[in-house]
């Protein structure tokens, strides 16, 4: 008798959709039957990772069909020769004026601009830089 209504009430589980309520019946089975219960935990917990497996299938697809733009070295070196011109020419108009204190700030600020240049550098092509390193001969000490 029990075994017919355990199979009854699991097959009522079993026919509610995703975050459909559960009816009182099947409720107050599950907390009776420990069977019951153990199952739809075990039905939840592979509901669940199926879901995560399909979720990370369909970004590995997404981003395998992204069109992925090569990046132009020619932006970063304009941009870097640029700045080290700026800071030459900076430079000789600093060394003439009076104002140490104004020199002082602004080559504070310049080298702060050259250190975010090359952190955003090495940030948006950290993908050429990973494959660079694990294509280098590793050497084992000892």
């Amino acid at each position: 008798m029990k075994n017919e209504i355990c199979e009854k009430r699991m097959n009522e589980f079993m026919m509610l959709d995703k975050n459909e309520r559960i009816p009182v019946k099947v409720t107050l089975h599950l907390l009776k039957c420990r069977e019951c219960r153990t199952q739809v935990h075990y039905l939840t917990l592979a509901e669940k990772y199926a879901g995560e497996a399909l979720k990370r299938k369909s970004l590995l697809e997404r981003l395998e069909n992204m069109d992925v733009k090569p990046v132009s070295m020619r932006k970063w070196i304009v941009w870097g020769i640029l700045m080290l011109v700026m800071m030459v020419i900076s430079g000789l108009f600093l060394n003439e004026s009076d104002s140490k204190s104004f020199a002082i700030i602004f080559n504070l600020l310049f080298g702060l601009l050259i250190t975010a240049y090359c952190a955003i550098f090495v940030a948006t092509n950290m993908d050429f830089f990973i494959k660079k390193i694990n294509k280098m001969p590793r050497t084992d000490a000892g």
